[in-house]
């Protein structure tokens, strides 16, 4: 259960507060006189590093706390609200927020899984005190290892010698303690161990080769390198958890990392769309660009639609950590495989808009550019596209028999942004898979409540609903096809246009959770504008023949796009105030 302790760090209020803090350090992003605005980040961006000024606002923040447990000193309690508070870093730079922050919480959740007091303890104080983590992830069968480059643990004395090398890891020179996975066996197959080793940047790092700098298109600011060894000792307290535990452990740091990541990246396009909305806003009447062509009203609503789509894929999928332990591999799977398509083709519209201005490095839009080069590479690593729909597929396979009317859904709580009221997640990692699909389940339940919506808007709720709910029939018919075929074939592409339905699927669940736990309230998340958009575009994403043009859902959601730009708050479920 929660502490009252506890509770003042994750309290809505508190997290508010917090959250407000930081963007009020940060200030506006578009104000040239401010020493941490755009045209610094751009300017640290072009010399290949991060801005050090933010990397000190950061220190003073004491950003790391976010990553430490609460029982450790930390303030970590929650996974939606780290992924909300590190959306204030993203949203001025990608390479900060991957750098300075994501990097050192996906190392330091191997050690808060398996490692002992005395490993979990050492690195709560380092994280504390303002050091930094880097971690190399094995790489699945089904993963992005194109170097194909591993290290091997050789038993020695009671200890290991560590050898070989890893081509491409993220602050790995500027980092006092790494996390690292190594072949125990020393051969092909060999079982996978976890060990906790010091950094180059730590007085125990000597002896470790630091391989050339790998430049890269977006994250510029980010320094990833390689790292060499050649039968580098590692004493047996270096090791986390069991000999040969590595794979399991690192599956079961995946739902952790997998989830936030990408919901941390919602604060990069969070920015391309208001860098957009001030290009549409600045032109006259009579150019293609301004807010009275068809075009430009569709791109900026269509995106605002997505990052709506994305966050509610993004707040069940962190929340179910918490709350469905059992299911949050596969969800965390979902947003892995669907978010970075959909992000990534919001960005895509929105530089039509732009024109030859998308392409601009510096002055008012030059941070639209920054973003359309980073928001691709959040989306990298070795729990990727590939991997992440490895899970999907094995998933439908056990939906066979599943019956979504018959299912349990899932809690209120895991579509409720502001509910504070969680129980803790245990750092043992997620419960085996489960049988069932809180999802779907909730998407039988929910649709229901679509037709309670009249006109215009209710019209067009109930029918991306029904599009919904025939494509789970089809696709649960189709998964029982699937389950029948002999064990031991190679997956069919059937099966990966499965996974891609499926997701869309999960995500039009998520969408009308949130709006029909929200629907009795008041304020956006009340209206059925957005959902109906929402939902509208998932079906249309299913089924072409189910894309339509809903006028009073984008005259309300235009309204709201131009209300937050105005009055600087998020594009997001929460609409943060932003920037000071």
């Amino acid at each position: 259960m929660t502490t009252v302790a506890n509770r003042a760090y994750s309290s809505e209020a508190a997290v508010q507060e917090r959250i407000a803090q930081l963007e009020h350090a940060f200030g506006d992003l578009e104000d040239p006189g401010n020493p941490l605005g755009a045209e610094q980040f751009l300017a640290a961006d072009d010399r290949a590093r991060l801005l050090p000024a933010a990397e000190r606002l950061l220190d003073r923040f004491g950003l790391n706390a976010e990553f430490v447990p609460q029982e450790l000193g930390g303030r970590l309690d929650r996974l939606d609200v780290l992924s909300r508070v590190l959306r204030a870093v993203f949203r001025r730079d990608a390479a900060l927020g991957l750098g300075y922050g994501l990097t050192s919480y996906m190392a330091s959740v191997v050690v808060w899984a398996d490692g002992t007091q005395e490993q979990r303890r050492d690195t709560a104080e380092l994280l504390l005190a303002g050091g930094r983590m880097a971690c190399a992830y094995p790489e699945p069968p089904q993963g992005n290892d194109f170097l194909a480059n591993r290290l091997t643990a050789r038993p020695d004395r009671g200890g290991y010698l560590l050898s070989g090398r890893k081509e491409a890891l993220n602050s790995a020179a500027s980092a006092q303690s790494l996390v690292l996975f190594a072949h125990t066996l020393g051969a092909a197959q060999g079982e996978l161990s976890a060990f906790l080793v010091p950094g180059p940047d730590s007085p125990d790092g000597a002896n470790l080769a630091l391989l050339p700098r790998r430049r890269t298109v977006g994250i510029r600011g980010c320094v990833v390198q390689g790292l060499e060894f050649d039968g580098h000792r590692l004493d047996p307290d270096r090791l986390i958890g069991t000999p040969g535990s590595g794979a399991q452990l690192a599956e079961r740091a995946f739902p952790l990392t997998r989830s936030t990541g990408l919901s941390m990246s919602l604060g990069c396009a969070d920015t391309a769309l208001r860098t957009t909305t001030a290009f549409a806003r600045s032109h006259r009447s009579r150019s293609r660009a301004s807010l009275h062509t068809a075009r430009t009203r569709t791109a900026l609503v269509d995106a605002f639609t997505d990052l709506l789509i994305s966050d509610c894929v993004s707040l069940v999928t962190t929340r179910s950590v918490h709350l469905l332990p059992a299911e949050c591999r596969l969800l965390g799977a979902v947003a892995k495989y669907l978010l970075p398509t959909v992000l990534n083709e919001a960005v895509y519209d929105l530089s039509i808009v732009l024109g030859a201005e998308s392409y601009a490095r510096s002055g008012s839009y030059g941070t639209f550019q920054k973003t359309a080069r980073d928001l691709p590479m959040i989306g990298l690593g070795s729990a990727g596209t590939a991997s992440s729909r490895a899970v999907i597929v094995a998933h439908l396979l056990r939906l066979a028999e599943f019956d979504p009317s018959a299912g349990e859904e899932a809690p209120a709580a895991l579509f409720r942004p502001f509910d504070a009221d969680l129980p803790g997640y245990g750092q043992e990692g997620p419960a085996p898979a489960a049988g069932g699909d809180s999802l779907l389940a909730s998407l039988a339940c929910s649709a229901r409540y679509a037709a309670s919506v009249d006109g215009e808007l209710g019209e067009a709720l109930a029918a991306a609903t029904a599009v919904l709910t025939e494509q789970l029939r089809t696709l649960l018919a189709a998964c029982a096809e699937l389950a029948a075929q002999p064990r031991g074939r190679p997956v069919s592409p059937r099966a990966y246009a499965m996974a891609d339905r499926y997701a869309l699927i999960v995500a039009g669940a998520a969408c009308l959770g949130v709006w029909r736990h929200h629907r009795d309230s008041s304020g956006f998340l009340a209206d059925p504008a957005w959902a109906a958009m929402a939902l509208t575009r998932i079906a249309g994403r299913l089924d072409k023949a189910a894309a339509r043009i809903l006028p009073l859902g984008e005259e309300r959601m235009l309204a709201e796009v131009l209300h937050r730009f105005d009055d600087a708050r998020s594009y997001d479920l929460y609409s943060t105030a932003i920037g000071g």
